[in-house]
């Protein structure tokens, strides 16, 4: 044997992420001067670092070289005892090899860490969190779930309430998360709260999450319900303060139109002349019918948000317009109020346009009557354009009816 090497340290203790220096002795046996090359070996020969890692030395002398190991902090680094080995080469004679071993302590580290796929969730009451349970350190995680809300208005269960985790492994976990009390009204209600994974006698790794919860009426029900509301009171007021005056004036009208044109008849000879008065008439023989002419116009606006137009009819001359049915159509679903009214007065129909998705008619019993001069307006209020790319509201209304001469 050309030579001999020898750690001083038996047993050393290194931590993964930090750094420890032994000192290996070699004494040249031989009675010539030799060149030793000194090559870590074994599996922590990467973490080993030598200097220098190349020594030349006289018969008989020796020479001390630092040998430092340096575990990286990862899970893949096994925790417990291992073989630390440096060979040492002679340059003359390498097939004479000289075998240094010691060994190394290596300890444990632990980093668990909780990662939730979703942070955030909404619902009215119940709710699934998802999320992973990692373990970044060199030896096993057995943790145990715990929820922590301050508020006291959540609970929820584990699925599944403990978990054991292999170092540089993951952990699907599941929380079904149930409020205490349900949020009937109002605005939506968050509830932050806390996951922890612990171990006792290990840090304990912490992930933070938020349940809002919604309730259980929603908001737009009640506006919903609002618009419905005052839509019935304007159908109501239009009824009282249009519709039924309107009915009653177009009924006088026809009776006395009816009396006005009575035509009595004389025996031959006679001069009595035809009677035509407001009065009490004797039984008709005969009567002029007068059911006009059917009347049928489409009532177009379109118009940009924020903004409102109109398109109207004005009833000619010596005409009656006798409306019997109408509809409108909102096609590209905007948003909005559409307003059908009597020479810019009361309304006879007030739509919410965004309660109308496609048609809505209406067909009357008894006419509506528009006497000459009057005009039907179509008015829309465009809050917000269905269609995108158009940027406008388009909306239209079918109007139908008779157009008789008085």
């Amino acid at each position: 044997m050309a030579a001999q090497a020898q750690f001083s340290e038996s047993d050393v203790n290194v931590q993964p992420g930090e750094a420890e220096t032994l000192t290996l002795t070699l004494v040249n046996l031989g009675n010539r001067t030799e060149t030793f090359t000194l090559i870590p070996a074994g599996l922590v020969a990467g973490w080993v670092r030598l200097a220098p890692p190349s020594v030349t030395l006289f018969g008989g002398s020796m020479e001390t070289i630092k040998v430092t190991l340096r575990p990286p902090q990862l899970a893949s680094t096994p925790a417990g005892p291992a073989p630390l080995t440096v060979r040492v080469i002679p340059q003359d004679e390498p097939d004479d090899v000289v075998i240094a071993e010691t060994t190394v302590m290596i300890g444990a580290f632990h980093d668990r860490r909780l990662h939730l796929l979703q942070p955030v969730a909404r619902s009215r009451r119940r709710a699934t969190f998802e999320f992973l349970l990692e373990n970044q350190g060199n030896s096993q995680a057995s943790c145990r779930l715990h929820l922590i809300d301050t508020s006291r208005r959540l609970d929820g269960d584990f699925d599944p309430p403990a978990v054991g985790v292999e170092p540089g492994g993951r952990g699907l976990v599941r929380l079904r998360m149930k409020a205490v009390r349900r949020h009937w009204r109002g605005g939506s209600r968050t509830l932050p709260f806390s996951i922890e994974a612990d171990q006792q006698g290990f840090p304990t790794a912490v992930a933070n999450a938020t349940f809002i919860q919604t309730p259980a009426i929603p908001e737009r029900l009640g506006r919903k319900f609002l618009a419905l509301v005052l839509v019935a009171a304007a159908l109501v007021g239009t009824w009282f303060g249009v519709l039924r005056p309107a009915t009653e004036r177009a009924a006088k009208d026809a009776v006395r139109r009816l009396q006005s044109t009575i035509v009595t008849t004389t025996l031959p000879g006679a001069r009595v002349p035809t009677v035509t008065t407001a009065g009490p008439a004797p039984t008709p023989t005969s009567i002029v019918a007068n059911d006009g002419v059917p009347f049928s116009k489409t009532f177009t606006v379109t118009v940009g948000p924020t903004q409102s137009a109109s398109d109207q009819f004005v009833v000619p001359n010596g005409k009656e317009l006798r409306i019997t049915d109408y509809g409108l159509q909102n096609p590209n679903l905007d948003g909005g109020t559409a307003t059908l009214s009597k020479n810019d007065g009361a309304p006879l129909q007030i739509w919410n346009l965004s309660l109308i998705q496609g048609n809505e008619d209406r067909t009357f019993r008894s006419p509506i009557v528009f006497e000459a001069g009057q005009t039907v307006t179509f008015n829309v209020m465009c809050d917000n354009p269905g269609r995108v790319g158009l940027g406008k509201c388009v909306t239209y209304v079918f109007v139908s009816g008779t157009l008789v001469d008085v």
